[in-house]
Protein backbone atom coordinates (compact mmCIF):
# COMPACT_ATOMS: atom_id res chain seq x y z
CA UNK A 1 0.00 0.00 0.00
CA UNK A 2 1.93 3.37 -1.35
CA UNK A 3 1.72 6.38 0.73
CA UNK A 4 0.76 9.60 -1.41
CA UNK A 5 3.88 11.12 -3.16
CA UNK A 6 4.11 13.08 -6.15
CA UNK A 7 4.38 10.74 -9.30
CA UNK A 8 6.38 11.75 -12.50
CA UNK A 9 4.05 10.89 -15.54
CA UNK A 10 4.99 7.75 -17.46
CA UNK A 11 6.80 7.54 -20.67
CA UNK A 12 5.03 4.85 -22.04
CA UNK A 13 1.45 3.40 -21.83
CA UNK A 14 0.26 -0.21 -21.67
CA UNK A 15 -2.66 -1.41 -23.24
CA UNK A 16 -6.01 -1.68 -21.05
CA UNK A 17 -7.92 0.55 -18.63
CA UNK A 18 -7.41 1.76 -14.70
CA UNK A 19 -10.66 2.84 -12.93
CA UNK A 20 -9.82 4.94 -9.98
CA UNK A 21 -12.19 6.04 -6.74
CA UNK A 22 -11.15 8.35 -4.01
CA UNK A 23 -12.43 7.46 -0.84
CA UNK A 24 -12.76 8.95 2.47
CA UNK A 25 -14.65 7.39 5.44
CA UNK A 26 -17.05 5.93 2.36
CA UNK A 27 -16.51 1.93 3.39
CA UNK A 28 -19.32 0.55 2.74
CA UNK A 29 -19.99 2.17 -0.57
CA UNK A 30 -16.85 1.34 -1.44
CA UNK A 31 -16.99 -2.56 -1.55
CA UNK A 32 -20.14 -2.23 -3.74
CA UNK A 33 -18.45 -0.12 -6.25
CA UNK A 34 -15.71 -2.16 -6.21
CA UNK A 35 -17.24 -5.69 -6.84
CA UNK A 36 -19.85 -4.11 -9.12
CA UNK A 37 -16.53 -2.74 -11.27
CA UNK A 38 -14.84 -6.45 -10.80
CA UNK A 39 -18.50 -7.74 -12.10
CA UNK A 40 -18.85 -5.79 -15.04
CA UNK A 41 -15.13 -5.34 -16.21
CA UNK A 42 -12.24 -7.35 -17.97
CA UNK A 43 -10.09 -9.01 -15.95
CA UNK A 44 -7.26 -7.21 -16.52
CA UNK A 45 -8.93 -3.85 -15.79
CA UNK A 46 -6.97 -1.55 -12.91
CA UNK A 47 -8.63 -0.65 -9.75
CA UNK A 48 -6.91 2.07 -8.04
CA UNK A 49 -8.44 3.77 -4.67
CA UNK A 50 -6.34 6.43 -3.10
CA UNK A 51 -7.61 6.70 0.45
CA UNK A 52 -8.25 10.61 2.04
CA UNK A 53 -7.07 9.24 5.58
CA UNK A 54 -10.21 7.72 6.06
CA UNK A 55 -10.58 5.92 9.41
CA UNK A 56 -13.90 3.76 9.54
CA UNK A 57 -11.66 0.37 8.50
CA UNK A 58 -11.06 1.24 4.81
CA UNK A 59 -7.42 0.97 4.73
CA UNK A 60 -8.34 -2.68 6.44
CA UNK A 61 -10.57 -3.98 3.96
CA UNK A 62 -8.41 -2.58 0.99
CA UNK A 63 -4.99 -4.38 2.38
CA UNK A 64 -7.50 -7.46 2.27
CA UNK A 65 -7.97 -6.94 -1.58
CA UNK A 66 -5.00 -8.26 -3.74
CA UNK A 67 -6.78 -7.43 -7.19
CA UNK A 68 -7.01 -3.30 -5.43
CA UNK A 69 -3.85 -0.95 -5.74
CA UNK A 70 -4.08 1.48 -2.99
CA UNK A 71 -2.29 4.78 -2.46
CA UNK A 72 -2.95 6.34 0.84
CA UNK A 73 -2.88 9.99 2.46
CA UNK A 74 -2.79 10.17 6.35
CA UNK A 75 -5.14 13.41 5.77
CA UNK A 76 -7.55 14.32 3.51
CA UNK A 77 -6.57 16.60 0.61
CA UNK A 78 -9.75 16.54 -0.87
CA UNK A 79 -11.18 14.74 -3.93
CA UNK A 80 -10.15 16.88 -6.83
CA UNK A 81 -6.51 16.76 -5.56
CA UNK A 82 -6.17 13.61 -4.46
CA UNK A 83 -7.59 12.41 -8.27
CA UNK A 84 -4.50 14.42 -9.35
CA UNK A 85 -2.07 12.41 -7.21
CA UNK A 86 -3.28 9.39 -8.17
CA UNK A 87 -3.77 9.52 -11.72
CA UNK A 88 -0.36 10.89 -11.66
CA UNK A 89 0.99 7.24 -11.70
CA UNK A 90 -1.45 5.75 -14.02
CA UNK A 91 -0.39 4.26 -16.48
CA UNK A 92 -2.97 2.05 -18.40
CA UNK A 93 -4.00 3.70 -21.96
CA UNK A 94 -7.54 4.48 -20.75
CA UNK A 95 -8.83 6.23 -17.44
CA UNK A 96 -11.79 5.73 -15.76
CA UNK A 97 -12.45 7.83 -12.72
CA UNK A 98 -15.86 6.87 -10.68
CA UNK A 99 -17.26 8.31 -7.35
CA UNK A 100 -17.26 6.37 -5.04
CA UNK A 101 -20.82 6.16 -4.62
CA UNK A 102 -20.88 5.54 -8.14
CA UNK A 103 -20.85 1.90 -9.58
CA UNK A 104 -21.36 0.08 -13.56
CA UNK A 105 -24.36 -1.65 -14.49
CA UNK A 106 -23.80 -3.22 -17.31
CA UNK A 107 -20.75 -4.90 -18.86
CA UNK A 108 -21.14 -2.40 -21.61
CA UNK A 109 -20.14 0.30 -19.92
CA UNK A 110 -16.09 -0.39 -20.61
CA UNK A 111 -16.40 -0.88 -24.72
CA UNK A 112 -19.27 2.06 -24.77
CA UNK A 113 -17.39 4.52 -23.31
CA UNK A 114 -13.77 3.32 -24.85
CA UNK A 115 -15.51 3.57 -28.67
CA UNK A 116 -16.96 7.26 -27.71
CA UNK A 117 -13.12 8.47 -27.04
CA UNK A 118 -12.05 6.25 -30.53
CA UNK A 119 -14.84 7.93 -32.45
CA UNK A 120 -12.89 11.40 -31.39
CA UNK A 121 -14.16 12.96 -28.09
CA UNK A 122 -11.32 13.39 -25.99
CA UNK A 123 -13.54 13.20 -22.44
CA UNK A 124 -16.94 10.62 -22.31
CA UNK A 125 -19.22 10.33 -19.28
CA UNK A 126 -21.97 12.08 -17.14
CA UNK A 127 -23.29 15.37 -17.58
CA UNK A 128 -25.20 16.04 -14.36
CA UNK A 129 -26.64 19.92 -14.94
CA UNK A 130 -23.48 21.94 -16.22
CA UNK A 131 -21.54 21.47 -19.72
CA UNK A 132 -18.77 19.49 -18.37
CA UNK A 133 -18.23 15.62 -17.81
CA UNK A 134 -18.61 15.24 -14.22
CA UNK A 135 -16.22 13.06 -12.83
CA UNK A 136 -18.75 10.74 -10.63
CA UNK A 137 -18.07 8.54 -14.15
CA UNK A 138 -15.59 10.14 -16.85
CA UNK A 139 -13.50 8.32 -19.34
CA UNK A 140 -10.56 9.55 -21.42
CA UNK A 141 -7.09 8.39 -22.55
CA UNK A 142 -4.31 8.97 -19.80
CA UNK A 143 -1.82 10.32 -21.92
CA UNK A 144 -4.11 13.28 -22.39
CA UNK A 145 -4.03 14.55 -18.86
CA UNK A 146 -0.33 13.87 -18.40
CA UNK A 147 0.56 15.99 -22.06
CA UNK A 148 -1.79 18.82 -21.28
CA UNK A 149 -0.96 19.14 -17.83
CA UNK A 150 -4.99 18.28 -17.01
CA UNK A 151 -5.84 19.37 -13.44
CA UNK A 152 -9.03 17.89 -11.40
CA UNK A 153 -8.79 20.60 -8.62
CA UNK A 154 -11.87 23.07 -8.25
CA UNK A 155 -11.78 26.76 -9.13
CA UNK A 156 -13.09 29.11 -6.61
CA UNK A 157 -15.51 29.34 -3.73
CA UNK A 158 -19.25 29.09 -3.20
CA UNK A 159 -18.58 30.62 -0.01
CA UNK A 160 -19.64 34.38 -1.02
CA UNK A 161 -22.34 32.99 -2.77
CA UNK A 162 -25.42 34.72 -0.57
CA UNK A 163 -23.85 38.35 -1.19
CA UNK A 164 -21.93 38.12 -4.86
CA UNK A 165 -21.51 36.02 -8.37
CA UNK A 166 -18.32 34.30 -7.58
CA UNK A 167 -16.36 32.27 -10.47
CA UNK A 168 -16.65 27.93 -9.82
CA UNK A 169 -15.35 25.51 -11.15
CA UNK A 170 -16.36 21.78 -9.41
CA UNK A 171 -14.42 18.85 -9.41
CA UNK A 172 -12.95 18.34 -12.96
CA UNK A 173 -15.38 20.98 -14.46
CA UNK A 174 -11.87 23.17 -15.46
CA UNK A 175 -10.66 19.93 -17.11
CA UNK A 176 -13.94 19.67 -19.32
CA UNK A 177 -13.57 23.73 -20.76
CA UNK A 178 -9.89 22.93 -21.25
CA UNK A 179 -10.89 20.61 -23.69
CA UNK A 180 -13.54 22.34 -24.65
CA UNK A 181 -11.21 24.87 -25.85
CA UNK A 182 -8.37 22.97 -27.35
CA UNK A 183 -10.75 20.46 -29.34
CA UNK A 184 -13.66 22.70 -29.84
CA UNK A 185 -16.77 22.01 -27.90
CA UNK A 186 -18.67 19.94 -30.96
CA UNK A 187 -15.75 16.98 -30.64
CA UNK A 188 -14.51 17.73 -27.04
CA UNK A 189 -16.70 16.04 -24.74
CA UNK A 190 -19.43 12.94 -24.99
CA UNK A 191 -22.26 12.98 -22.94
CA UNK A 192 -24.25 10.38 -21.17
CA UNK A 193 -27.09 11.82 -20.50
CA UNK A 194 -29.53 10.38 -17.61
CA UNK A 195 -31.54 7.51 -18.54
CA UNK A 196 -33.50 7.33 -15.85
CA UNK A 197 -33.63 8.94 -11.72
CA UNK A 198 -34.48 7.38 -8.23
CA UNK A 199 -37.17 9.06 -6.74
CA UNK A 200 -38.54 12.16 -6.10
CA UNK A 201 -35.52 15.19 -6.87
CA UNK A 202 -33.26 12.67 -8.06
CA UNK A 203 -32.04 10.73 -5.40
CA UNK A 204 -29.75 8.58 -7.88
CA UNK A 205 -29.44 9.13 -11.40
CA UNK A 206 -28.43 6.13 -14.09
CA UNK A 207 -26.11 7.61 -17.54
CA UNK A 208 -26.51 6.22 -20.59
CA UNK A 209 -27.72 2.68 -19.09
CA UNK A 210 -24.43 2.41 -17.89
CA UNK A 211 -22.79 3.77 -14.63
CA UNK A 212 -25.40 4.54 -11.31
CA UNK A 213 -24.13 7.53 -9.06
CA UNK A 214 -26.07 8.39 -6.04
CA UNK A 215 -26.92 11.95 -5.44
CA UNK A 216 -26.96 12.20 -1.31
CA UNK A 217 -23.47 12.90 -0.21
CA UNK A 218 -21.72 10.06 1.33
CA UNK A 219 -20.98 12.05 4.79
CA UNK A 220 -23.15 14.09 7.22
CA UNK A 221 -26.69 13.71 8.15
CA UNK A 222 -27.65 12.12 5.09
CA UNK A 223 -25.23 9.45 5.52
CA UNK A 224 -27.56 6.26 6.40
CA UNK A 225 -30.13 7.62 3.83
CA UNK A 226 -27.54 7.86 1.15
CA UNK A 227 -26.71 4.55 1.70
CA UNK A 228 -29.61 2.70 1.78
CA UNK A 229 -30.77 4.08 -1.72
CA UNK A 230 -27.00 3.19 -2.63
CA UNK A 231 -27.88 -0.50 -1.25
CA UNK A 232 -30.86 -0.75 -2.84
CA UNK A 233 -30.17 0.39 -6.30
CA UNK A 234 -27.32 -2.21 -6.34
CA UNK A 235 -29.53 -4.97 -5.29
CA UNK A 236 -31.68 -4.05 -8.34
CA UNK A 237 -28.71 -3.81 -11.04
CA UNK A 238 -26.67 -6.58 -9.48
CA UNK A 239 -29.33 -8.83 -7.82
CA UNK A 240 -27.69 -11.69 -6.21
CA UNK A 241 -23.94 -10.38 -6.37
CA UNK A 242 -24.28 -8.94 -2.92
CA UNK A 243 -25.02 -11.73 -1.19
CA UNK A 244 -21.77 -14.12 -3.37
CA UNK A 245 -19.55 -11.79 -1.80
CA UNK A 246 -16.95 -12.49 0.47
CA UNK A 247 -18.66 -10.76 3.88
CA UNK A 248 -15.37 -8.06 5.24
CA UNK A 249 -15.80 -6.11 8.37
CA UNK A 250 -16.58 -2.95 8.89
CA UNK A 251 -14.34 -1.89 10.89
Amino acid sequence: MAKVRRSRAPTTYRPGCAVVTVNWNSLSFLRLTIDAIRATSPADTEIIVFDNGSSDGSLEYLQSRSDVRTMRSPINLGHGVALDVVIAAVDTEFLVVLDVDAFPISDRWLPESIAALEAGAQVAGARMHRNFVHPCFLVTRTPVVHRYGLTFRPVGSLATLDSEAPLFLDVGEALSQRMIVKFGGGQALHFFEITSLRGPGGTGAVFGDLVYHNQFATQGSHQSSALQVFEEEFDRHHPGLRSAMTPHSDG
